[in-house]
């Protein structure tokens, strides 16, 4: 009731002033008040800002959610390519030691090779026969650094001339023994097995003296360093 006469105390108010100067009033629906019409349309006009601001803040909102997915996706994508270039880091530098690994074995057979050329050509450069002289034995021939360098290999000397030397304890000058060379360390340790077994001659002094084993073949053997120094 209140507010209705004050709606009717405004209206008569509102009546006799001038229309340039007096105020519309507008009753307002959901409080039944008169209200400026200015103020009325103020107040529409913000709540429909208001109501378009809040659209965009729902839009902003899925727009920040979309992009704080992404920015987990990158990161979880960071991370997994972080541990991939961390393994392919390690992998290069596995590669780069392995190649400098192949590159010092590449220079260490190369040298191998050439030592071993160098050897073979010695070795083709030996004699493959010998021309016995006054007071050689076939221990003092094998021991000669020219045909075989050690003393205990003169079984090889007398198996490859058994047609000519049927004593190994008697040969005779001018006599042309074969001076065999395609042999193997097996050959080499069981000639040395076999003149172990053998005394040599009255008067000779091999150049290794006391226990010998056949297997401990001399390093400086002319034939036998083609079995090892070139196969290791």
């Amino acid at each position: 009731m209140r507010k209705l006469l004050l709606a009717l105390a405004i209206a008569l108010v509102t009546a006799g002033t001038s229309p340039a100067v007096a105020e519309s009033y507008v009753l307002y629906p959901p409080d039944f008040t008169f209200y400026p019409e200015s103020l009325i349309n103020a107040y529409m006009k913000a709540k429909a800002e208001h109501a378009r601001l809040l659209k965009e803040l729902e839009k902003c909102k899925e727009e920040l959610a979309l992009l704080r997915a992404k920015r987990n996706e990158l990161e979880e994508r960071y991370g997994k390519l972080s541990q991939e270039v961390a393994m392919l880091k390690k992998q290069i530098a596995e590669v780069e030691a392995l190649m400098r690994r192949l590159s010092e074995l590449e220079r260490l057979a190369s040298k191998k090779v050439d030592e071993c050329e160098e050897m073979l050509k010695r070795w083709q450069a030996l004699p493959k026969n010998y021309t016995v002289k006054r007071g050689d034995t076939l221990w003092g021939i094998a021991s000669k650094d020219f045909i075989y360098g050690d003393p205990w290999q003169w079984p090889l000397i007398y198996k490859a001339n058994r047609d000519k030397v049927k004593n190994p304890h008697l040969i005779f000058p001018s006599q042309r023994l074969r001076i065999p060379r395609d042999i193997t360390c097996d050959d080499i340790i069981n000639a040395r097995r076999q003149a172990l077994k053998t005394p040599p001659p009255p008067g000779v002094k091999p150049i290794k003296v006391g226990p010998v084993k056949a297997e401990e073949v001399p390093e400086t053997a002319t034939d036998y360093f083609l079995c090892t120094k070139c196969r290791r």
